[in-house]
């Protein structure tokens, strides 16, 4: 038996607002997709042939009157209904609807009652092909359109609208006094959930999951991969319970993810005692060499101080560190259970350069240091044979250099370095410069 559930397309540039309508529609028993603008939605409904399409007016790429435009004067297509969504109906939107051929109007915001009845009247009813109607030109406001629509469908559409208009306007009135109520609600509840997702993808990344279920891939130029890994971490974990384990793990993890936030780093994942973050995404910047290194520091430092300060619940292990900085590839798989990734040849050397560092060593390419040697101090090790990857110039941080110190060791910077690093995020020089 195939389902026969009534499918509708919800166009919109606005996330938050294709959730909640999504999950208005899916509650009432709807099969519900979504589209981010007029370009997507079409592509949809050529594909998916829709029952109805509920699209805004202003998107960018292509508009609600271009989709529905494109919808009417398609043969296969012409008898989908399709409602136009606008902040506020002038009379220039409201005419450039009913020319594109649009079935209905709906005003921002509006109500669930208004919104099901304009749905279930426009589902119930066959629509008249588009290219049977007559042809009209009309004169508003010194404006001339040419509009195809029986006398019966312009009626309708006229006082759909107007009627939506007043009922909007009753409860008006209610709405501003129970507005205050229902913000603070839900400021928390977004908070809240924010506060989740945020914990498991990038902001970007979170917004178009919940609106759009995907993720479009992007090809990066530049940015910079870190792997960490535990050394003797294998032979100790036969001799501890689960739970000292996963406590040991998190006593790590839980301080390396505090250095990547504080320097714009992302955590991609972990893998047993694997840790892999990313510098220069989502938001792309000039600076991701320089910040990868900076929380390289930070968690070689913290190691260090584990290693004098001995604990009988949690196992000392000499941490390895790998960099390199180059293009990679980033999306998001899986349907069900997510998870947001990173692939590439600089994935695969980072792996590598983590691979051929000494314990408590910060093992970069020739690509980091290019981009670092102005702020650190390090040594070079030449050319090291690699695994399928051949030779791969490394060079070993040591420290911040002298000059840009804040401490003696070379971990904090000082206000030269700061005001050197503003000055590269405000005039980015060359890569390699």
């Amino acid at each position: 038996m195939f389902d026969t559930k009534s499918k509708i397309l919800v166009v919109d540039d606005y996330p938050a607002l294709v959730t909640l309508t999504r999950h208005k529609l899916l509650k009432k028993g709807y099969e519900v997709i979504t589209a981010q603008n007029g370009q997507d939605a079409l592509e949809l409904v050529r594909t998916e042939y829709p029952d109805l399409v509920i699209s805004d007016v202003d998107m960018p790429i292509m508009n609600g009157h271009e989709l529905c435009s494109k919808i009417k004067n398609d043969s296969r297509l012409c008898q989908i209904p399709v409602i136009l969504v606008a902040g506020v109906v002038t009379t220039e939107y409201l005419m450039d609807g009913i020319a594109s051929g649009a079935d209905n109007y709906l005003t921002k915001p509006y109500d669930d009652e208004t919104l099901f009845a304009k749905i279930d009247e426009l589902l119930s009813t066959p629509i008249q092909p588009y290219h049977e109607k007559e042809e009209y030109e009309v004169t508003i406001e010194n404006r001339k359109y040419n509009i195809k629509a029986d006398v019966g469908h312009l009626m309708n559409l006229f006082v759909s609208t107007y009627k939506n208009t007043l009922a909007q306007n009753v409860k008006l009135e209610k709405i501003k006094q129970e507005v205050d109520s229902i913000n603070q609600e839900l400021e928390y509840a977004k908070s809240e959930h924010e506060k989740l997702i945020q914990n498991i993808f990038p902001h970007k990344i979170a917004d178009s999951l919940l609106a759009y279920g995907n993720v479009t891939p992007e090809r990066y130029d530049d940015v910079t991969i870190m792997f960490t890994d535990f050394d003797g971490f294998s032979k100790v974990v036969a001799s501890i319970t689960p739970e000292n384990l996963i406590e040991s793990l998190s006593f790590y993890f839980d301080e390396f993810d505090i250095y990547a936030d504080q320097h714009n780093l992302i955590k991609i994942k972990t893998i047993g005692d694997s840790y892999m973050a990313a510098g220069g995404l989502p938001e792309r910047t000039q600076t991701h060499p320089i910040d990868t290194v900076l929380t390289a520091l930070k968690m070689q430092h913290f190691i260090s101080k584990i290693s004098e300060k001995a604990s009988s619940t949690i196992p000392f292990f000499p941490l390895r560190i790998g960099i390199h900085t180059g293009p990679a590839v980033v999306g998001v798989i899986g349907k069900r259970r997510f998870a947001y990734d990173i692939w590439g040849t600089t994935v695969n050397i980072a792996s590598r350069l983590e691979q051929h560092a000494d314990n408590n060593g910060i093992n970069i390419s020739e690509n980091t240091y290019l981009r670092i040697k102005q702020f650190f101090d390090c040594e070079s090790r030449g050319e090291i044979e690699t695994h399928n990857l051949g030779k791969i110039s490394m060079y070993y941080v040591k420290r911040i250099k002298e000059e840009f110190s804040e401490d003696e060791d070379g971990l904090f910077p000082n206000r030269l370095f700061v005001h050197n690093y503003n000055m590269l995020v405000k005039n980015p020089v060359s890569k390699g410069n």
